[in-house]
Parts: structure tokens; sequence; C-alpha cells
């Protein structure tokens, strides 16, 4: 490194008396005792907080030793490891600490210090904690940071951060500090500069006093929204309204789901292309989704569960602000209410829906009472009604929780009907559960009657631990009060049920539907085994039985049925033969062949024969 010739060189000024050295860089000093500096740290950090107090204290000692550093450059020096060591040799004649060691020093390319290491014994700085036995979370040595900063930085024409690693206040044995340009410091480290810098405390006061203010207005539109929110609520207003409200205010595309993740109410420009139900969350929380979408997402809570969520989407590079977290939670609030409230009136109609139903069936209601009770609960009275009856395959080791089954199935009966505008009630009897049906509503949804029915069953056996399902379905009413006999024909229906058949129509069953209405299958199997017995056990292969059906549904003619059946007359002969033999019955006999016949459709309901 080329040098200007110097008049006296830097390692002599350390060489003569301390007072003559000091005299070459100060005109004037003055002593301050380190009692009075503790104090007065002290007194600063009750005043302006610790964070304040150290920025002062760092600034104080740059400036100190900024002198320092200038006129060192005035001298004679060969390098910079010179004006390095200088430095520590200054904090010892001033007092700042006692004994200094440059534990390291390394350079870059060019020759310039890149990184110093250096340990301080016995600190002016942690003195008095060292006397009351106080040990600190933090290094103190900030007027001493400061003097290394502002004397390196000077000296060595390039800004200097010194950071305290070590500190004897914090219980180490000594001090240790590590030096090196502002740029090699990164993150965190390098967020100590700004105790560097100088600011003015009326500047401070001004963005304090700003932020205040911004705070107020966000309380104050916050405050009107809660008031029109509150509005919206005592005047029975639905989450539409709360929706639009959040829109008008924020001007952000806002949304309400349930638990489901369906969306219940929208603001305009809401497009939802992703999955929200990976996007759970039981605090509010700013979601992102892409890098140009992401949503202020907070839950609704009521029963201490989460009954859905409010969301406000941002497009682009958009940040929520505090204001819309405040509204948020406010709008969270009051859905809550609403859906509780929905929630608590959806059950009352219900249970209403439900002693209406018993009523009925149990005829404890006349006809005027009845009509006026439906209209009060909008069905119609002279309207077309459907009935369901719904009975589950229950095992022995069920029979402790089958009524919470049972009610389990009715709420989702109900909920399966409210979710698709379907005009409907449901209620439970004798383990049953019974589902009336507003027909022409039903026919808006579903045109095809047994599609919906397949339906229903489907999502019963799946969402209900997939129990096994059997359900009789009435024939069609033109009014309400036709409905107990509409639930003598589902349980009428219901006595074919089997293995293979699980859904059961009444108009399905013909003439016989009068035999299956005998509730006791053990009359209806004593009625088929009087009639058909000996036939049923000696033709297994069910071909005697087959044909004799054929027989009777061909009008008892014989060449008829031969050609019905692609048969000769003389075979069918042999086997009409074999029947009479077996049933002892002549075939000719209309009387006894309509009992037989009778006997064959229940066996072909029951589903025992394929007829």
């Amino acid at each position: 490194m080329s040098m200007i010739p110097k008049k006296n060189r830097l390692r002599d000024v350390f060489e003569m008396p301390k007072e003559q050295t000091m005299k070459m860089f100060h005109d004037r000093m003055v002593s301050i005792p380190v009692p009075a500096l503790s104090d007065l740290k002290r007194e600063l950090i009750a005043s302006i907080g610790e964070e304040r107090s150290k920025g002062v204290f760092i600034r104080y000692g740059w400036h100190t030793d900024v002198s320092e550093g200038e006129k060192v450059r005035n001298f004679e020096w060969q390098d910079e490891t010179e004006l390095v060591e200088a430095g520590p040799k200054f904090h010892v004649m001033h007092g700042h600490v006692e004994k200094v060691v440059i534990d390291d020093i390394q350079f870059d390319d060019e020759g310039h210090t890149d990184f110093i290491k250096a340990l301080w014994y016995r600190s002016y700085e942690v003195e008095k904690y060292k006397q009351k036995n106080v040990v600190t979370d933090k290094p103190v040595c900030h007027t001493l940071c400061g003097y290394a900063s502002g004397y390196l930085s000077t000296a060595l024409q390039r800004t200097i951060l010194v950071k305290e690693t070590k500190c004897e206040a914090m219980g180490h044995d000594h001090c240790e500090i590590v030096c090196m340009p502002l740029e090699k410091w990164g993150g965190e480290d390098r967020d100590e500069h700004k105790y560097y810098q100088s600011s003015s405390m009326i500047e401070e006061l001004d963005a304090v006093t700003a932020k205040l203010k911004e705070e107020r207005d966000y309380l104050n539109k916050a405050h009107d929204v809660h008031k029109q929110l509150i509005e919206e609520l005592l005047s029975k207003q639905e989450l539409q309204k709360i929706i639009d409200l959040l829109y008008d205010t924020t001007g952000l595309p806002t949304f309400i789901e349930n638990d489901k993740h369906r969306i219940m109410a929208q603001s305009a420009e809401v497009e939802i292309d992703f999955d929200l139900s990976s996007f759970d969350t039981e605090t509010t929380s700013f979601c992102k989704i892409s890098e140009d979408t992401a949503m202020l997402r907070t839950p609704i809570l009521f029963e201490n569960k989460i009954k859905g969520y409010c969301s406000f989407i941002y497009r682009g590079s958009m940040q929520p602000n505090d204001l819309e977290f405040m509204v948020i939670d406010q709008a969270s609030l009051t859905a809550s209410i609403v859906l509780l409230n929905e929630n608590i009136k959806i059950q009352t109609s219900q249970n209403i829906r439900r002693g209406f139903l018993n009523d009925i069936l149990d005829n404890r209601l006349d006809k005027e009472e009845l009509y006026k009770v439906a209209s009060y609960l909008e069905f119609e009275p002279e309207s077309d009604y459907l009935m369901l009856t719904f009975e589950r395959a229950i095992d022995e080791d069920e029979l402790s929780y089958e009524v919470e089954l049972n009610e389990k199935f009715l709420r989702f009966i109900n909920f399966f009907l409210q979710e698709r505008r379907i005009n409907g009630f449901a209620s439970q009897k004798s383990g049953q559960i019974i589902t009336v049906i507003d027909h022409s509503s039903l026919k808006a949804v579903y045109p095809d009657q047994r599609a919906f029915i397949e339906k229903i069953l489907k999502d019963c056996s799946s969402r209900l631990n997939n129990h096994t399902f059997f359900v009789g379905v009435s024939s069609v009413s033109d009014t309400i009060n036709e409905l107990p006999n509409l639930y003598r024909e589902t349980l009428t229906a219901l006595n074919v049920k089997s293995d293979e058949k699980h859904i059961l129509y009444y108009n399905d069953l013909g003439v016989e539907s009068i035999l299956f209405q005998i509730s006791d299958n053990q009359i209806l199997d004593r009625f088929v085994e009087n009639q058909l017995g000996e036939l049923l056990q000696d033709d297994k292969s069910q071909e005697l039985i087959s044909t004799l059906k054929d027989y009777i549904e061909n009008g008892m003619n014989i060449n008829a049925t031969a050609k019905a059946i692609s048969m000769s007359i003389s075979g069918l002969r042999y086997r009409l033969t074999k029947v009479s033999d077996l049933l002892g019955v002549e075939l000719d006999d209309t009387k006894s062949l309509f009992s037989v016949y009778m006997a064959l459709n229940v066996l072909k309901a029951k589903g025992r024969h394929d007829l």
C-alpha cells in the first residue's frame, strides 16, 4: 500500500507519556465518573426505554472516537493492522477497559480489514452490574461498541459495524466483540446498524400520532360496520345481507361457507377454483392460494364447533390491513349468531313437525285442526303426498345405541331434503323413520321418483356407517289427511323385504297387497304352505311352479299357454297333471286356482322364488 509521508509515526505516539499523547488528540477533555454514567443510563432507560437508550449511548461512543479515527490517519502508519491496534490503546488510555486483546484479524483479497475479533476485560459499563451481582440477558457495553465502531469506521474509511457477542454482565469471564464491514453482516445482525442512525423524537412522535390516527379511523369504521351488522341481525336478515355489507365496506370479494365447504352466500367477483377444504383454520389467518390469489379467513363458531368460514379474497400483491382483520372477526361473530338462530329455528320446526306427524298417525287431530297446523307449517293440505318408511337392520350389539343412530339418521333425512329444497318432514316411530314428502316439490327436483329413492337410500347407507336400510314406499295421496293410510301402505310394502330387495313399492304388490297387510308373517307363511306345500317340496327346479303360473296367467287355456312358453301340448299336459296331483286340485277349478295364484304372488313379492 503506497503511503503519504507523515510528520510522526503512529507507533511512536503511544511511547509518549499518557498526558502528552492525549494532548495530541484532544485540546481539552472532561472526565466523567463511572457511577454518573451508570445513573444517567438508568434514568434514560426509565424515561425513553431500553431500545432508545441503547441507541443514545452507541451514538455517544461513535462521536467520541470518530475524532481519534480522523487524527490517526495524519500520522505515519505501515498498514491497516497498525491502525486497528491503535484503537484498543485509546480505549485503555481513556479508562474504558483495563485490557484489550485482539484475538483474530483477517483481510480481504485487496488487503483491507475484513474481520476483527477482540476481547475486553473489566469494561466500565459492566462495573455497576457486577457490584450489585446482577446478571443480564443481553450485552450492556453500548458506549464501547459505539467507540469501536466510530474509530474503526473513520480510521479504515469504511463502515465497520461492531457487535458484542459476550458480556461480563451476562456472566461471561470477559466481553467479546466482532467487527466486520456493514455489508458482511446479514439478517437480524445487520439490523444492529439502526442504533447508529440518529433519529428525532419529534419525528417518532409524529409517526406514532399518525399510527394512532389510523387506528382511530379503523376503530371508527369497524364500529360503523359492527353497528350495521347488529342492525341486520336484529332485522332478521339472512347471511347474504351480511355479505353485501362486507363487500360494500371493504370492496373485497367475500363469501361464507358451511362446515361442509359449501358456499351459502357470496358477493360479486367471487371465483373459487381451488379446494376450500385445504384451508381449514381455527383462527383468523391469511392464506396464500397462488401467486396472485390469497384469502383472509376466519372460522364461524357456535356450540364450541366450527360451523363454517367467512373469507375475503385478495388479488395480486394485496395484503389485509388492521381494519379488515377487525371487520372479518365481527362478521364471523354475527354470522355465527345468524347460523345459531337458523339452527334453533330449524330444530324447533323439525320438532314441531315430528309431533305433528305423530299426531296424524295416531289420529289425534280432527280434519279442521290438521289443516290448520299443516298450513302453519307451510304444507298445502290438498297437495299430493308421498310417504317413505325406513327400517334399519339391527344387530344385537347395536341395541344400546339404537336411539342415537335413529336420531342421527333422522337429522340426515331432514338435511337431505332441506339441501335439495324438497318440502318434507320426518319423524321416528316404533324404531322406524317415517318421511312425508310434498310430491310436487319432489317432482320439481327429481322427475324420476325411483331415482330419488335410490339416491337417498344409497346416501343413508354410505354416510351412516354402512348400515343396511330398507324403505317402504307408499302410493301418492291427494290430501294430507290420508297420511295414516299411506303409513299402512309402507308397512305393507316392508312385509316383502328380503336380502335382495331393499326398496319396496306398495304399488308393485298388486292384489296380494291385501294379504301383506297382515302384520303376522307366520299367517302368510302358513297360507303359502297350505296352498303350495307339496309342490314347493317336490319342485326344487321351480319348473312346475313356473308352468303353473304361466297356465293361470294365460286364462287356464292349454293352447295359449303352450304357445306362450313354446312347449308341446302333450308336454304341457304332462306337467299340469303332475301339478294337479301334487296340489290335489283340479286345474279347471277357478276358485281353488285363485288362492294358489295369490300364494305364488306372495312368494314372488317376498323374493323367495324367481317367478
